[in-house]
């Protein structure tokens, strides 16, 4: 979520840049909340199973997490209000989708319709006895997924990562300092 903040801080700042407007608490509070939107299924997801059931919080990504859906059709909603807001949509929401692609995840259906695998991107957290081999893009099939988070999910993965400060969230957290100073020294 510090990423995801920290996307949605730069996506005002660079929309306000491209639109040359002025930086507005609304801006950047548009913009964190489109940075953080996508991951509603994931409360819902709570709600739903529970924080015990990790192949559910693994696969929250079900509901919006569909690019080639979810970025037209959430830009043109936004652009009917402002052609900035909707520019920002698109910054703040690709930056999510590209956060969800790298790192914790089990990636996103980059391609649905066309295809419903799921894609991670560079690095793919493994819990330590349970390592992946590297590759630059992972491909999952998503009736594949419950088989390979049994064998290579971490039940314990918001402990590992969160509270034991795994690289993973550091860089979260460092990216998140740094957009707060930049919007601090614009300010």
């Amino acid at each position: 979520m510090p990423l995801d903040i920290g996307i949605g801080i730069f996506s005002a700042i660079i929309a306000g840049k491209i639109f040359s407007t002025e930086l507005t608490p609304l801006l950047i509070g548009l913009g964190i909340a489109f940075a953080l939107l996508p991951d509603i299924d994931f409360v819902y997801s709570l709600l739903k199973n529970g924080h015990r059931n990790h192949k559910a919080i693994a696969t929250h990504r079900d509901l919006i997490h569909y690019p080639l859906i979810y970025l037209p059709a959430g830009a043109l909603l936004a652009w009917l209000v402002d052609s900035q807001w909707a520019m920002l949509f698109l910054l703040a929401s690709i930056g999510h989708f590209l956060h969800d692609s790298i790192g914790i995840g089990w990636g996103i259906p980059w391609l649905w319709p066309f295809s419903d695998a799921n894609y991670t991107f560079l690095y793919r957290y493994s819990p330590p006895g349970k390592r992946l081999p590297r590759k630059l893009i992972y491909r999952w099939e998503r009736k594949q997924l419950d088989e390979l988070i049994e064998r290579y999910g971490d039940p314990e993965w918001f402990y590992n990562i969160y509270v034991r400060l795994h690289p993973f969230f550091l860089v979260e957290i460092l990216f998140f300092v740094a957009a707060s100073v930049v919007l601090w020294r614009i300010i």
